[in-house]
């Protein structure tokens, strides 16, 4: 689709420099000239390769997250904490509070699960998300979840931001945002 859009762009401007054309062949040649302006670009592989390596990104971070919502689920506060790196940051756009290490994240994480959740809660299931790539080491994962009790029946509906960066092989969080 995209070599398409660019060839229709390119088409105008390989028009103008054609001195002579002829007339039996003057549309191929311009597809043509076209064509080789785009391959000159270098868009088509280089942009499915990335795509690619976006896409099996996409996928590790939201596999990332659904272990997370279910370590949250089960009250497993040691993997929890495993999917943070330190110091890990909470609450941006609003209060901000920074989490030096794991102990202060899992006391944080028993008062939510324990004390401050909707009545009733049972678990979570991500309802949609938009992944973003920054760079290299940094992504964004903007996920709405619902959070249902245990007949089945919706009690929450939410939005995250959950910003992860690399580090050495593995993916971590290091700021989390309600919004």
């Amino acid at each position: 689709m995209k070599k398409i859009f660019l060839v229709l762009l390119f088409i105008p401007l390989v028009s103008f420099g054609q001195e002579k054309p002829n007339k039996k062949n003057g549309l191929e040649n311009l597809l043509k000239k076209a064509e080789e302006l785009v391959g000159k670009i270098g868009l088509d592989n280089n942009n499915k390769e990335k795509d690619q390596t976006d896409k099996n990104l996409e996928n590790k971070i939201i596999r990332l997250w659904k272990d997370y919502s279910k370590a949250f689920e089960y009250k497993d506060y040691e993997k929890v904490a495993s999917f943070f790196s330190y110091p890990s940051t909470f609450g941006i756009s609003s209060t901000p509070y920074t989490f030096k290490n794991k102990s202060e994240l899992i006391k944080m994480y028993k008062t939510i699960r324990e004390v401050s959740i909707q009545e009733g809660y049972k678990y979570s299931l991500l309802e949609d998300y938009e992944f973003f790539r920054f760079s290299e080491n940094i992504c964004l994962l903007k996920a709405t979840y619902s959070r249902f009790d245990a007949n089945y029946t919706k009690i929450y509906t939410g939005n995250g931001l959950y910003f992860y960066k690399k580090i050495d092989t593995e993916w971590k969080m290091y700021c989390v945002d309600s919004l």
